[in-house]
C-alpha cells in the first residue's frame, strides 16, 4: 500500500539522486537537456531510439520527488502500480494491461526491473530504493529481443551513478511527517587515474499513521537503510571495469484499513513479540510484520575496439523476505474484533545472470547487437496460513492427506516450496540504413528455459513432491521460444523521426501456489505471449526547446496469467487461483510533451489513453454457480473490464528556477498534478448487487494527486535546502482491495538540508 513502508531500501524518501532541487535546471540554459539511453543495448540519444521508452535524468527525478521505483507510476503513460497488499517492498506494476498481483516466487512479473542491466527477478523486492541514480528508463511493451529476460509488459531499467575522477560528495539530513527522519550521503574517492571508487548510503524511518483500534498501536511505519560501494577500473583507454556491492533492508508494513477510513483499522495481532517461528507467532497473535533484505554483486567489463564493443555483464542477487500479515476483514464500528486471518512467509531467493554482448557497425550503413544470456534462480519459500487459533488445512480427495483436517484427512497450508529456473538465450538484432532517411530493423531471440518445483515435508503435514506426482501435477516445465522484432524508421529531418514496429514477447509459465493446499490445486500454468504493433513519432522543435513524442499501439495477449476465483478440488468449495485466464487485446496512445519556453522554466505533460477487452475467457476462469451450495461465484465474465487498467493516466507540471542575487543563490519550485482514471482492482469486477453480493467494492474511483516543492541552492554549490510535499491535498484514494481496502499514502511533508563538498 503506502510507499513508505518496507521499501527494501526504498521509501528512502530521499535516498536518491543528488541533492538540491535547484540543480534540476541551470537557469541559463535555453534548450532541453538531452538524455542518453540504452534501450536497444547500446548508448543512443533518447530521440533516436525507435521504441516506446520514457527516460528521466537524475535532475528530472529529483525535481519531481522520485525516491523509489513506485513513484514512476505517476510519470509514465499507461503505467499503473501500487505496493502489493501488505508488502511495502513489493510493487504490482501494470503496463498496457499486463501485470501481476502475486509476489510468490513461482510466478514471474510481466514488468521486469533491472539495476545496472542486472535483473531483479522477484516482485517481492522490486520497490527499489533510489539513491545515487544516474537515470531511469521505462520501456513500454514486450521486451523479447535484446533486453534481459523476456517479458510481455515492459521493463524498468535503473542505472546507478558510477565513480568519477574527482573527489567530492554530499551529506543530507531531513525530517518528515509521521515523526520521519532521513539521512543520506555519498563520497567519490579516486585513488589514481586508473582506480576510482564511490560509496553511498541512506537511512530513512517513520512511525506510521494507521491506528490499530484493537491494540492501540500505530501501523504502516518503516525503517529502511542501504549502502553501495562501487569501483571503476581503467586499465587502458579501451577498457572499463565497473564493480559494485550493495545491501538494502526494510521493515514495516502496508496493511489494510477500514472501508472509508484510511487512518484506522482493527487487527488482533501485535507487532512485538516475534520469535522467528512465524507460524507460532501467528497462532499467538504476535510478531505482525514484513521484513525484506536485498543484496547484489555486479561486474560489468567493457572493451572497445574499432567498430566493435564487447561487454560482459555478471550479476548475483540474493534476498530474504519474512512476514506475518493479517488479511482479516474489519468492519468499522463493530464491537467484535474479526477472526485473525494470517498469511506467513519465510523465503530466501537467489539468482545469477551472465551475459556476453557485442555491439558493432559494418561500414556506414549497418549496426548490430548480438549476445548470449544465462539466468539461473533458486528459491525456497515456507508459506502458510493461520485462521483463528489453528493452521489452515484443506480436506484431500478420497481420504488423501498428511494430517487430520477436521473430520477427514487433508493437507496443511504450510508448504516448503523450492523452485528453480535455468534459462539460456541467444539474440541478435541488426539495422540497415537503406537511404539517408529510411532504416530497417530485424531481430530475434531464442530462449530455452526449464523450471522445476519441489515440495519438502513440513511438521504441519503440508503437501510433498510425491503428492504432486501422484495427482498428475507436472513438476518440470520446459519452453523453447523464439521472439522476433521487425521495424522501420523514417527520418523526416535531424529532429523528427517516424517509426513502426512489431514485437513479440513472452512470460514464463509457473505454478499456482499461494492458495493451493491440495495437490490437485497446485496446477501449472502455461507461458503468456504478446504481440505488440506500434507506430510512433519522436520530434524536437523550436531549436530543441520543445519535445513531443507520441506512440500508438495495438497488442494481443494469449494465455493471460491472472488470479481469479475457481471451483475447489473438493466438491462445494472455491479458491483463488493463478492460471491462464484467457486472451485480451489492448490499444491506445501515449503522449509526452516537454518544453522550455523561456529561460528558467520547464513545462511537461504526459498522457496515456487505452482501451482493452477480453477476446476469450478460459471456461475454468468464468463465473459459476456452486453445484452444492447454489451460491453464485463471481469470477471473470467475457464482458468484464480488465483489472488494474485505468483508461486515462495524465501528468502535468512545471519547474521554475529564479536566481536571487541578494541571497547568493537561486530558488527552484516544482508543481505537478497526476490524474488516474477509475479502474477495477480485481479480475472479478465485484460490486455490491443482488446477483454478486459482496462486502467489498473492487472498483476504485478516479483521483488526482498534487505534489509541490521549493528549494534553495547557493551559487557556490555548497548548500541546498528543500521543502516538499507529496499528495499535498491529502487525497484519500484506493489502489487495492483484498479482504479489505488498501489506500494510497496520505500527505507527506519533507524538509531537508544538504551540504556538498
Amino acid at each position: 500500500m503506502v510507499r513508505k513502508q518496507v521499501l527494501i531500501g526504498a521509501s528512502a524518501a530521499a535516498a536518491l539522486l543528488g541533492p538540491g532541487l535547484a540543480h534540476a535546471q541551470n537557469a541559463g540554459e535555453t534548450q532541453l537537456d538531452q538524455i542518453v539511453v540504452t534501450a536497444q543495448r547500446r548508448e543512443q540519444n533518447l530521440q533516436d531510439v525507435p521504441v516506446s521508452v520514457s527516460a528521466f535524468s537524475a535532475k528530472q527525478l529529483e525535481a519531481r520527488q522520485v525516491s523509489q521505483a513506485l513513484d514512476l507510476v505517476r510519470m509514465v503513460p499507461n503505467l499503473f502500480g501500487s505496493n502489493n497488499t501488505g508488502f511495502g517492498s513489493a510493487n504490482t506494476y501494470y503496463l498496457r494491461g499486463l501485470g501481476s498481483t502475486e509476489q510468490i516466487a513461482t510466478i514471474d512479473p510481466p514488468v521486469q526491473t533491472y539495476v545496472d542491466d542486472i535483473i531483479v527477478p522477484r516482485q517481492n523486492v522490486n520497490n527499489y530504493g533510489f539513491f545515487d541514480i544516474e537515470r531511469i528508463e521505462v520501456l513500454r511493451g514486450p521486451q523479447g529481443t535484446t533486453f534481459g529476460r523476456n517479458s510481455t509488459g515492459g521493463a524498468i531499467s535503473i542505472v546507478t551513478k558510477k565513480p568519477g575522477p574527482d573527489f567530492g560528495g554530499f551529506v543530507q539530513g531531513g525530517v518528515s511527517s509521521f515523526d520521519g527522519a532521513q539521512f543520506r550521503g555519498a563520497i567519490n574517492l579516486p585513488v589514481n587515474d586508473k582506480i576510482q571508487t564511490r560509496l553511498n548510503g541512506y537511512y530513512v524511518k517513520d512511525e506510521g499513521y494507521l491506528h490499530n483500534d484493537a491494540t492501540g498501536q500505530t501501523l504502516n511505519g518503516s525503517k529502511n537503510a542501504g549502502v553501495r560501494g562501487a569501483v571503476r577500473l581503467l586499465p587502458s583507454d579501451d577498457m572499463t571495469i565497473d564493480l559494485s556491492l550493495e545491501h538494502m533492508m526494510g521493515k514495516g508494513g502496508a496493511l489494510r484499513a477500514y472501508a472509508g477510513d484510511r487512518d484506522h483499522t482493527t487487527m488482533r495481532g501485535v507487532t512485538y513479540g516475534g520469535t522467528g517461528d512465524l507460524i507460532s507467532d501467528a497462532l499467538a497473535n504476535r510478531g505482525l510484520h514484513t521484513k525484506a533484505e536485498s543484496n547484489a554483486a555486479v561486474a560489468n567489463v567493457e572493451w572497445r575496439g574499432d567498430n566493435i564493443t564487447f561487454t560482459s555483464l555478471t550479476g548475483y542477487r540474493w534476498s530474504t523476505q519474512t512476514f506475518v500479515v493479517d488479511f482479516s476483514l474489519p468492519v468499522k464500528g463493530s464491537t467484535t474484533t474479526p477472526t485473525p486471518f494470517y498469511l506467513t512467509n519465510d523465503g530466501t531467493y537467489k539468482s545469477f545472470s551472465q551475459e556476453f554482448k557485442i555491439n558493432g557497425t559494418i561500414g556506414d550503413k549497418a549496426k548490430y547487437v548480438t549476445g548470449v544470456y544465462l539466468f539461473t534462480e533458486d528459491n525456497d519459500t515456507l508459506a502458510g496460513q493461520v485462521l483463528g487459533a489453528s493452521v489452515s488445512c484443506s480436506a484431500g480427495l478420497n481420504g488423501a492427506g498428511n494430517m487430520t483436517c477436521g473430520t477427514a484427512r487433508g493437507f496443511s497450508s504450510v508448504r516448503d516450496i523450492v523452485n528453480t529456473t535455468t534459462s539460456y538465450a541467444a539474440y541478435a538484432q541488426g539495422e540497415y540504413q537503406f537511404t539517408d532517411k529510411l532504416t530497417g530493423i530485424v531481430g530475434a531471440r531464442f530462449t530455452n528455459e526449464t523450471k522445476k518445483v519441489e515440495l519438502r515435508a513440513t511438521p504441519y503435514g503440508g503437501m510433498t513432491t510425491a503428492d504432486l506426482v501422484a495427482a498428475g501435477v507436472d513438476t518440470k516445465l520446459k519452453a523453447n521460444v523464439v521472439t522476433p522484432k521487425f521495424g522501420l524508421n523514417y527520418k523526416i529531418d535531424d529532429d523528427k523521426m517516424l517509426y513502426v514496429s512489431a514485437t513479440r514477447g513472452y512470460k514464463s509459465g509457473g505454478w499456482n501456489t499461494r492458495t493451493a493446499y491440495t495437490p490437485q490445486a497446485f496446477q501449472d500454468f502455461k507461458p503468456e505471449y504478446t504481440w505488440s504493433y506500434e507506430g510512433g513519432l519522436k520530434s524536437e522543435w523550436l531549436e530543441n526547446r520543445l519535445r513531443f513524442n507520441a506512440t500508438a499501439f495495438y497488442a494481443t495477449t494469449k494465455g493471460l496469467q491472472l488470479s481469479y476465483t475457481t471451483p475447489g478440488s473438493v466438491v462445494g468449495t472455491t479458491l483463488s487461483t493463478q492460471d491462464n485466464a484467457g486472451d485480451i487485446e489492448v490499444k491506445g496512445v501515449e503522449l509526452e510533451l516537454f518544453a522550455r519556453p523561456v529561460r528558467g522554466l520547464d513545462l511537461y505533460a504526459t498522457a496515456g489513453l487505452q482501451e482493452g477487452k477480453y477476446t476469450y475467457v478460459n471456461p475454468r476462469a468464468q463465473s459459476f454457480t456452486n453445484s452444492v451450495t447454489g451460491v453464485y461465484v463471481n469470477a471473470i465474465d467475457p464482458s468484464d473490464e480488465l483489472s488494474r487498467f485505468p483508461k486515462q493516466t495524465v501528468a502535468v507540471g512545471a519547474t521554475y528556477t529564479l536566481p536571487v542575487a541578494a541571497l547568493a543563490g537561486s530558488f527552484t519550485g516544482n508543481i505537478e498534478a497526476n490524474y488516474t482514471g477509475k479502474f477495477w482492482t480485481t479480475a472479478s469486477n465485484s460490486a455490491p448487487s443482488t446477483r454478486t453480493p459482496t462486502a467489498l467494492n473492487s472498483q476504485s474511483d478516479a483521483y488526482t494527486l498534487l505534489n509541490m516543492s521549493l528549494a534553495y541552492n547557493s551559487d557556490n554549490g555548497d548548500w541546498s535546502a528543500a521543502l516538499a510535499c507529496k499528495n499535498c491535498t491529502d487525497k484519500v484514494y484506493i489502489h487495492s482491495v483484498f479482504n479489505g481496502y488498501y489506500y494510497g499514502d496520505p500527505r507527506r511533508v519533507t524538509f531537508s538540508v544538504t551540504r556538498h563538498f
